[in-house]
């Protein structure tokens, strides 16, 4: 629309505004009428960078300057005749009321970036989430074309460790995740008492063109922060492109550093005082949401870590009547059979019989510590692809003889066919014990467990469903709050820490319940990907007919 009324105005038969991306660098032509040509890109790139270029007859041009900083070029053309004396410096002029007119848009366009990078990063997210919301925030408010990455500061800024980082050139997560720098022992006093965003410019030449501070930062401590910048620029190997411009920002909360905040483009010069002033509009508020995401993390680690010990000293009072019990057979059924052996009152039927019941009690004791040890290994594993029925058996040879003890029926239904999940065992086997356990405590008086799994698209759902005492509605509403709990004893986590382990496996659980009838918990999990045939999941039985319900049921 400027382009169309400058061009009338000045009795033009045509014009373009020549925009110049300020991150790649890109020339875009936006023409009226007929432009025709009479310029080339030499003379333009030398309009752009300020200078002032001899121009062929008949053609008039302007810069057009947004932030102290030529965002494009005005021009105009006549085929016949030349523009009056001083219409370059009226077309100057009006250029200076387009770029003001642009900046007030872009104005707005920061602002309303910024306000979404802050709402969505002021909500509960876990630290990898976090980071990733930020960083896909600060692409649409620097508009970056390389990467960015948040670094965390360990051992009082003597290493970095990249936490997180987005490539924007290519569709493919970092393989640089956990990557620790070390920071020389002359940068860590500057990188600690530096409060400013630095860019920097690498040319052509090993040279390093540095930019100043951001509009009112104070001066620091940062000497170097080119020596900063050559720490955080890894790429330019193999066929990733070398950063051309790094802009790098200090993460402080109350005095301490947190980590470094890292956003490059390709081009050398593609970020100025502009963009830092930007990102210093959000560095605080990103600072401040990353020291209480991972506040909140190492709280929750700790809870759960005391939630675990206590669930274990739960279970191992639990099982330590089952323990006691078959011991206890054991042991008069030996001493017994020892005797008549050596007085030589055996009688090889009774024998053979007490020899049985003491197998049939060893075997018990046998599947409860292997289920537990199976439990206890499994924490340590990654998360690949787990079988459902191995998962259920090993939890099942925990809670079996609880379930025989207190007359609880199992019903177990899993197809034959049910692939495996993408999930981590010991994570599931921790899962399913605590709603299990949950169930059982609700059946104090018998009842019937059902356990079902189908395949519902790209996830698994599994209903777990008892026959207790159920949940009251005004107790249903708060069972997801932490620390809320029914028991006398528990921390009230059990079912934090199952959202916890959906949440890392990408799945999902609602529960349900009534009064008397019983409670239904449906818990959805992603399948597991088959990239081969040779894959470990095959080897671990994966499309084996699953044991049937009553032979499970009897573990």
């Amino acid at each position: 629309m400027a382009v169309q009324q400058i061009a009338r105005h000045f009795g033009a038969e045509g014009g373009a505004a020549i925009l110049r991306n300020p991150v790649s660098g890109a020339l875009q032509t936006l023409g009226w009428g007929d432009p025709g040509g009479g310029w080339d890109d030499k003379t333009i790139s030398a309009f752009l960078d300020l200078e002032r270029p001899a121009l062929p007859r008949g053609v008039i041009m302007a810069p057009i300057l947004i932030g102290g900083r030529a965002a494009g070029v005005m021009v105009l053309r006549r085929r016949q005749g030349e523009f009056e004396p001083g219409s370059g410096r009226r077309l100057a002029r009006l250029c200076r009321k387009v770029a003001h007119e642009a900046a007030l848009r872009e104005e707005r366009r920061v602002n309303r970036v910024v306000d979404q990078i802050k709402d969505k990063t002021v909500r509960e997210l876990r630290p990898k989430d976090l980071f990733y919301q930020i960083l896909h925030g600060l692409r649409t408010l620097t508009r970056y074309d390389h990467s960015s990455a948040i670094l965390i500061a360990e051992e009082d800024a003597a290493r970095l460790v990249l936490h997180a980082e987005q490539i924007a050139w290519m569709k493919k997560k970092s393989d640089r995740i956990g990557r620790r720098f070390r920071v020389p022992l002359e940068l860590r006093a500057a990188l600690r008492r530096s409060t400013s965003i630095r860019t920097v410019s690498f040319g052509r030449t090993k040279r390093a063109v540095t930019g100043g501070p951001a509009a009112g930062a104070r001066a620091d401590g940062a000497h170097d922060p080119e020596a900063v910048a050559r720490l955080l620029r890894w790429g330019g190997r193999e066929n990733e492109p070398a950063e051309g411009t790094i802009l790098w920002a200090p993460l402080h909360h109350d005095g301490d550093l947190l980590g470094v905040l890292k956003i490059a483009a390709r081009r050398p010069g593609a970020f100025g005082a502009a963009e830092a002033a930007w990102v210093d509009r959000v560095v605080r508020h990103i600072a401040s949401v990353i020291h209480n995401a991972r506040r909140a993390l190492s709280m929750e680690e700790r809870i759960i870590d005391a939630e675990k010990k206590h669930a274990m000293a739960d279970l191992a009072r639990a099982i330590s009547h089952d323990v006691k019990n078959a011991i206890g057979a054991i042991l008069p059924l030996a001493q017994q059979a020892r005797e008549e052996v050596e007085t030589g009152a055996a009688v090889p039927e009774v024998l053979a019989q007490d020899l049985l019941q003491i197998e049939q009690s060893a075997q018990i004791c046998q599947r409860i510590f292997d289920g537990m040890l199976q439990l206890a290994r499994s924490e340590s594993r990654a998360a690949v692809s787990a079988p459902l029925s191995k998962v259920l058996e090993g939890t099942l040879a925990i809670l079996g003889t609880r379930m025989k003890r207190s007359g609880v029926a199992l019903e177990l239904k899993i197809p034959d066919d049910l692939p495996e999940v993408r999930a981590g065992r010991g994570g599931l086997e921790q899962l399913f014990l605590n709603l299990f356990t949950n169930a059982l405590d609700s059946m104090a008086a018998g009842g019937r467990l059902r356990v079902q799994a189908r395949a519902a698209g790209p996830n698994l759902e599994v209903r777990i469903a008892d026959t207790g005492s159920g949940i009251p509605p005004e107790q249903l509403k708060r069972i997801h709050e932490p620390f809320y709990t029914t028991k006398t004893e528990g921390f009230g986590l059990g079912l934090a820490i199952c959202r916890s382990i959906l949440w890392e496996n990408g799945g999902d659980m609602s529960i349900d319940s009534q009064p008397g009838k019983g409670t239904v918990v449906a818990v959805t999990l992603p399948v597991a990907r088959k990239e081969g045939h040779d894959e470990r999941g095959a080897a671990r039985g994966v499309g084996k007919a699953a044991p049937s319900a009553a032979a499970r049921a009897d573990a």
